[in-house]
């Protein structure tokens, strides 16, 4: 089951580019496509950066210990562990079957989005699609990422 594509937001995150930076969309570059993507695809390595951290990632990745290290200390951010591994694309395998429920209510479920954009608008004063998140900015989002996880397990639990 593929959650996410970075494709999905891929014109959004040019629109934006081309808004911010004052150029053509048939002047883009390569290396201005390659930005563009990770605009696109940040909120989706958002979430791989918490399912890596809290270990919840699929066994596929589990051949990548040093990425995956990378990306629990911030060295390599989610959102190009996300392009370089998951070939831009979010799906079922790239989980722990432990997580999948979770992922399928809150993620797949649309309250992952909601969060994320309320988040970024209100702590980073920011617009999505519009920027890659620093590891700073990812530790501060991060918290609600806790949250959303542990009102799911006390939901399955009461």
């Amino acid at each position: 089951m593929c959650f996410d594509k970075a494709d999905y937001y891929y014109k959004k995150a040019m629109e934006a580019y081309c808004q911010a930076y004052r150029k053509k969309a048939d002047a883009l570059t390569d290396d201005d496509h390659d930005e563009i993507v990770r605009w696109a695809g940040n909120h989706i390595g958002f979430f791989l950066t918490w399912i890596i951290r809290k270990g919840f990632e699929g066994e596929l990745h589990k051949e990548l210990p040093q990425a995956l290290e990378e990306v629990k200390t911030g060295k390599l951010p989610g959102v190009d562990f996300f392009l370089r591994y998951c070939d831009g694309k979010f799906w079922d395998e790239d989980l722990c079957p432990e997580i999948l429920p979770f992922v399928v209510r809150y993620y797949d479920g649309g309250q992952y989005w909601k969060d994320y954009v309320e988040w970024v608008i209100t702590v980073l004063c920011d617009l999505p699609l519009e920027f890659v998140g620093s590891w700073e900015d990812y530790l501060r989002f991060e918290p609600v990422l806790d949250q959303a996880y542990q009102d799911y397990q006390d939901d399955m639990e009461g």
